[in-house]
């Protein structure tokens, strides 16, 4: 694994982050709520999700998937649980997007959502594996590789997803009338729930 390796391995998972996908979704609408420390909280899950499912793939765990389905299965359940919960909150509080004050358990439940959603998207560890190999076509050496390459990958999903939180927040001046406010939230809402409904038939 060299530098070239490891910079273009960066560079095309901040362009796979990037790109519109349920994942950026659902972050932009669990952000426009005001909430920053949730926001940042769920985008951390989805973060530490990414850095799972390298984790797992790059030290051989590829096969524990299809010997213990069930372990992904809960996961991806989870996942779909949340993402159908959020739908249903954003639709009702659409009209009026509000500040809200996350304690403690709020704020580690919001992790563990970003978690369970990123390793409930059936995309998260097909992408994963076809772009791994770019950081270490020879495969891993050792230990210090393996972790230079999970240090760069939340660096490529932190720089995405935490951009995204900030952006969400100036999106969510915009949302200052109930009239657009209602609009975004049902819109977001139902992209929400049809990909919680698509992960569900994935």
């Amino acid at each position: 694994m060299d530098y070239a390796s490891i910079s273009a391995y960066f560079v095309a998972l901040t362009a796979y982050a990037a790109s519109p996908g349920p994942l950026v979704a659902v972050l932009v609408a669990r952000s426009v709520g005001r909430d920053t420390g949730g926001a940042i909280a769920f985008a951390t899950g989805l973060c530490v999700g990414e850095i799972l499912a390298v984790g797992a793939i790059a030290i051989g765990l590829g096969g524990l998937a299809a010997n213990y389905p069930e372990w992904f299965a809960i996961a991806k359940y989870a996942g779909i649980a949340y993402l159908l919960w959020l739908a249903v909150k954003i639709w009702r509080d659409s009209c009026a997007i509000a500040p809200v004050t996350a304690g403690t358990g709020r704020f580690f439940a919001s992790i563990g959502a970003g978690v369970a959603v990123c390793l409930g998207n059936p995309a998260t560890f097909i992408v994963n594996l076809m772009l791994l190999p770019i950081a270490a076509p020879a495969g891993l050496t050792g230990s210090s590789d393996l972790i230079v390459i999970l240090l760069v990958t939340f660096a490529a999903f932190g720089i995405v997803f935490y951009g995204v939180v900030l952006m969400a927040g100036q999106i969510g001046r915009l949302l200052a009338s109930p009239r657009s406010a209602s609009l975004f939230g049902r819109s977001a809402a139902t992209a929400i729930g049809a990909t919680g409904m698509w992960m569900l038939t994935a």
